[in-house]
């Protein structure tokens, strides 16, 4: 009887270290290829989301009320319904869609639309002529054109990589439009984003 349960559990064990050996992990989904995963993604690229406020960033002024200054706009306008174009160049589009913003910056004076641009790369200091030509020729009087030298832009905007230009609007509630775009817009497409003003006027 001795022996016997000495052999039993060694049989025990045998069975168990078979059993462990034959057993896998089951194959889980490639996590990268789902669709939560692709959204992280997204939220990572533009990590500001709707409804959040935007946080204090410094920009420098080239055509502004503070010309060559450093200053932060988002502070200085504050709770009121702020427009800021983000660009990583400067053409015609970008040149059409600041100037119509502008009017409708003068035609909502009464409920205090604001707005400024941002020209964001590696090195602005070359784009400043072209900021100052640009806000003669199409009498730029309501919106600050100014630059910030870092290409990813403010931290916490998340601005997207990808885009040329992407459209950021808010009021005292927080981000109400967030919109990458390409470097060429359509007259119907700038007309969409001037629209879109309405989102954030009280």
């Amino acid at each position: 009887m001795r022996t016997l349960i000495p052999m039993f559990a060694l049989s025990l064990c045998a069975a168990v270290a078979i059993g462990c050996t034959k057993f896998q992990a089951p194959d889980l989904p490639d996590s990268s290829s789902s669709p939560l995963a692709s959204d992280a993604r997204s939220n990572q690229i533009v990590s500001l989301q709707l409804g959040q406020q935007p946080g204090a960033f410094q920009v420098e002024d080239v055509t502004g009320p503070a010309a060559g200054e450093f200053l932060c706009y988002r502070c200085k306008y504050s709770g009121k319904p702020t427009v800021v174009i983000f660009a990583r160049e400067v053409n015609d589009s970008v040149t059409s869609l600041v100037q119509q913003i502008d009017r409708k910056v003068a035609e909502n004076a009464d409920k205090k639309l604001s707005a400024f641009m941002v020209v964001v790369g590696d090195n602005t200091e070359e784009i400043k002529p072209t900021l100052q030509r640009v806000q003669v020729a199409q009498h730029i009087e309501n919106t600050p054109l100014t630059v910030f030298n870092e290409k990813e832009g403010p931290a916490g905007y998340g601005l997207n990589p990808d885009t040329r230009i992407q459209v950021m609007m808010w009021n005292d509630d927080g981000l109400k439009v967030n919109k990458p775009l390409g470097a060429h817009l359509s007259k119907e497409e700038i007309s969409e984003i001037v629209g879109q003003t309405s989102e954030i006027l009280n």
